[in-house]
């Protein structure tokens, strides 16, 4: 007995001295790492932009739209109002994200799985909101005291564009315009898949206003166009509402190529300007989480393709950032 207390006396001292936490291993602790390709940065969710829901026992809120900040030694998320796991409780959480408030409206009774947005109506890749969603992470028992890993959803469609160069001299981009796509619109989270699952989020999405937005990349100096993606200055990047393209949805470029006779001769800069209905082009549907990419090769003349592929590249399911897992 004597030995025993002993030892529950120089515990308490430890504790003291080193500001040790009995409760820290019973913290409820998050993950959420590593988003790409969007506007939304890995600086920007560092900065608290991160916002946390969480129920115990299907009724308690024990999280509220909690904005969480990582831990720059542990690496793990927390908000600033701690919680602990219960034994025998079971939990439901999930998370969402976004890169600006500008432009958006949040319904906070509606634990981020509602929201309005306004994209800007003139090109400002900076200005694009990049708005994302978790899958539920659901605990059968608080005993359990895992890291919460927040799977991260893009709600928006990523629209690029690129002009690259085929067998020529030299090409350059004048103005290259993009047009015919709302901006304005309301997003609901009809059904949050379970985190592992296979599956994605499903989106409610109500257009307004009209689809006449125009947006327009026009340098001080026609930009170069390379001859391939990740070398051309020739491209445009747009987050949009997820919608069904019409017949006035269209790609305009305009451009130079240098019709000299031989690499020898003096340059011969000649003026061309080409029009693409999109809607003649796959795909018609732009859907949540999915990159559309339209590639626009210049030769003699202009040949459009368009495709679409996972938000990330590869190894991911569509449409979904995956965070890193320590």
């Amino acid at each position: 007995m004597k030995r025993f207390i002993c030892i529950l006396f120089t515990l308490a001292l430890f504790g003291c001295e080193q500001g040790f936490d009995r409760f820290e291993l019973g913290e409820i602790k998050f993950d959420a790492k590593t988003i790409s390709r969007a506007a939304l940065t890995q600086g920007s969710i560092e900065s608290g932009k991160v916002f946390v829901c969480g129920v115990q026992n299907n009724s308690t809120k024990i999280f509220d739209n909690a904005a969480i900040t990582r831990d720059s030694e542990t690496g793990k998320w927390f908000a600033a109002t701690k919680r602990n796991w219960t034994e025998g409780s079971n939990y439901s959480f999930h998370a969402y994200a976004y890169n600006t408030a500008t432009g958006l409206t949040l319904e906070k009774s509606k634990d981020g799985l509602e929201f309005a947005v306004q994209q800007p109506t003139s090109y400002n890749e900076s200005a694009m909101i990049d708005y994302l969603l978790s899958y539920s992470f659901k605990v059968a028992d608080g005993a359990m005291k895992p890291i919460v890993q927040l799977y991260l959803e893009h709600a928006m469609s990523l629209v690029e564009i690129y002009v690259v160069r085929g067998n020529m001299f030299d090409a350059r981009l004048t103005k290259m315009t993009f047009e015919g796509v709302y901006s304005q619109g309301s997003m609901k989270c009809t059904a949050q898949a379970v985190a592992n699952s296979g599956e994605t989020n499903v989106w409610e999405v109500s257009l307004a206003g009209n689809n006449n937005v125009v947006y327009t990349f026009q340098p001080s100096t026609p930009a170069t166009i390379g001859d391939e993606r990740d070398n051309t200055g020739a491209k445009m990047s747009i987050m949009c509402l997820p919608q069904q393209i019409s017949a006035s949805t269209k790609l305009t470029i305009e451009y130079e190529v240098n019709e000299k006779i031989s690499s020898e001769s003096p340059d011969n800069f000649v003026a061309h300007k080409e029009e693409f209905q999109l809607y003649n082009y796959q795909p018609i549907n732009y859907q949540s989480g999915h990159r559309i990419i339209y590639t626009a090769t210049v030769d003699s003349g202009v040949n459009l393709e368009g495709s679409i592929s996972a938000w990330k590249d590869a190894g991911y399911i569509e449409g979904t950032v995956l965070p890193e897992i320590n």
